[in-house]
């Protein structure tokens, strides 16, 4: 490496997440010398050690499964018509044309699949294999060290560099075009990879204050992903001349609630909710804002959280759900599910923790650190918080329970849940939890980075949740579309840094 630590590439890959594995290995497998600069101590710290798996069309996998709703048409009709024209649809085309090439890269590196309907009930499994959501998803079966130690030694495997605990912090730029990557190694050694091609795909903004209030306007939105998330890619490539795409978004927490008045992670080690009280953001019950009035239909949280659940956050700021004493009760002793007579709700019925069995042994440390309350009457609740019109909006929508209709916000019978005088009554604070940002750098559909003209910055490549033209405000509804796209951007690039460098 010698004292300078200035290393010889033909390309860099900065970020060793899904999209970053998947072009490094690529390019490698077609002879290049690439090195891989990784932020975190290994691939362990990436969002990809713990993500479900990837959304794919058409792949080997389904064939052999028999999925066919995963046909690169409906999910390109699904996808561009989801997004109401917030992204570019043939970059959409490309990143689907090159999802199975990304999703069999992958098992060549190691990595096994299942599918969702091999967790559910034998009568179910049609229904899964054949459901928009649920059909284009590989479950990935390695998880954490198993994952990442099988990717981490197939790239090495494959001839690829790999600098570990390395942060990059600039493009080197040669007459307008890259030259390389500078960074620093270990906290504290400077790095200069000089190479003609870059792909940049390190994971979102997502713990990084200042970019977070500027794009979602102080929102309250607390980071569930990797805190290397600090918008690293973003900024480089803005400062080589490179835009942003006009709609930025998150990848919403679709387990449960979250809070910004927890000191620690909101998942235990076991990835439970560290309090089971979060849950009842997602079960479609009475939902209000700052002055405790209605502003949403809390079904859409309860049946596509992974979409929705952050939207509030983005509107409104802090959430705030009520409910009386026999709802909280059923939750702890039958599970919301039960509790509503098993409605025809599919997220529902497979919840992440059915019964919330340790909720009344957790329900004082939630009180003392503010964001739970249990009081007599709806009036103390509405005092403590300042929930002003928290009363009258209460009885609007028992009114509406009972008549079965909700007239205001159209939510389903199903979730029209009367709150009961006499039970006492039950208050949670709520903020937007979320997996990662989505949007950054605007692309073409080769990946490349444009500039103010739309003209390409020669050698510069942007991918993962970081291609801000394929991701718009609201996340795709459909399992693991995030990763899905992103180890497609991975092949893509490697094809065109390939041909670049040829």
């Amino acid at each position: 490496m010698g004292n300078q630590n200035i290393f010889q590439a033909e390309c860099v890959v900065v970020g060793g997440g899904a999209a970053g594995s998947a072009a490094a290995y690529k390019l490698a497998k077609a002879g290049k010398r690439v090195l891989l600069m990784e932020k975190g101590k290994s691939l362990l710290e990436s969002d990809f050690s713990r993500i479900s798996g990837f959304m794919g069309c058409e792949t080997s996998f389904q064939k052999a499964a028999g999925i066919t709703v995963a046909s690169k048409k409906n999910l390109y009709e699904y996808l561009t018509e989801w997004s109401k024209g917030d992204v570019n649809p043939k970059l959409i085309s490309s990143l689907l044309d090159h999802s199975a090439e990304a999703v069999e890269l992958f098992s060549e590196m190691g990595l096994t699949y299942s599918f969702y309907s091999d967790w559910v009930d034998s009568e179910k499994k049609e229904y899964y294999n054949g459901d928009m959501t649920w059909g284009p998803l590989h479950l990935i079966n390695e998880y954490g060290p198993d994952r990442t130690d099988t990717v981490t030694n197939a790239l090495r495997d494959a001839g690829v560099e790999i600098l570990f605990d390395c942060a990059a912090s600039d493009l080197l730029m040669e007459e307008g075009c890259v030259s390389g990557v500078k960074g620093c190694l270990h906290g504290s050694e400077p790095v200069e990879v000089q190479a003609k091609a870059v792909f940049l795909a390190t994971g979102g903004f997502g713990n990084n204050p200042e970019m977070m209030k500027e794009q979602f306007n102080g929102a309250p939105l607390l980071n569930l992903g990797s805190h290397h998330n600090t918008g690293d890619g973003i900024r480089m490539a803005l400062a080589a001349g490179a835009v942003l795409e006009q709609s930025t978004g998150i990848c919403c927490n679709e387990i449960c609630g979250a809070t910004d008045l927890h000191n620690g992670y909101i998942f235990d080690d076991e990835f439970r909710m560290y309090n089971d009280h979060l849950g009842f953001a997602i079960y479609g019950g009475l939902a209000v804002d700052a002055e405790g009035e209605r502003f949403i239909n809390e079904e859409r949280m309860a049946t596509n959280p992974l979409a929705t659940n952050g939207i509030p956050a983005l509107s409104v700021g802090r959430m705030y759900v009520v409910m009386d004493g026999e709802y909280y009760e059923g939750c702890c002793t039958k599970g919301i599910y039960e509790y509503l007579g098993k409605p025809d709700w599919d997220y529902g019925s497979h919840l992440f923790v059915p019964v919330l069995d340790r909720a009344k042994d957790q329900f004082a440390q939630a009180e003392e650190e503010g964001w739970a309350i249990q009081a007599d009457s709806l009036k103390e609740i509405a005092e403590k918080w300042g929930l002003v019109n928290l009363e009258e909006t209460v009885a609007r929508y028992n009114d509406l329970c009972k008549a079965g209709e909700d007239k205001d916000f159209c939510k389903s019978k199903m979730f029209l849940t009367e709150i009961k005088e006499g039970y006492g009554y039950y208050a949670f604070s709520y903020v937007g939890g979320f997996w990662c940002t989505l949007g950054g750098i605007k692309t073409d559909a080769r990946l490349r980075a444009l500039n103010a003209e739309d003209n390409p910055v020669p050698g510069l490549y942007i991918g993962g949740t970081e291609m801000g033209s394929a991701f718009g405000r609201t996340y795709y509804d459909i399992a693991a579309t995030g990763s899905g796209l992103a180890i497609a951007s991975g092949v893509i690039a490697a094809e065109e840094m390939n041909e670049f460098l040829d």
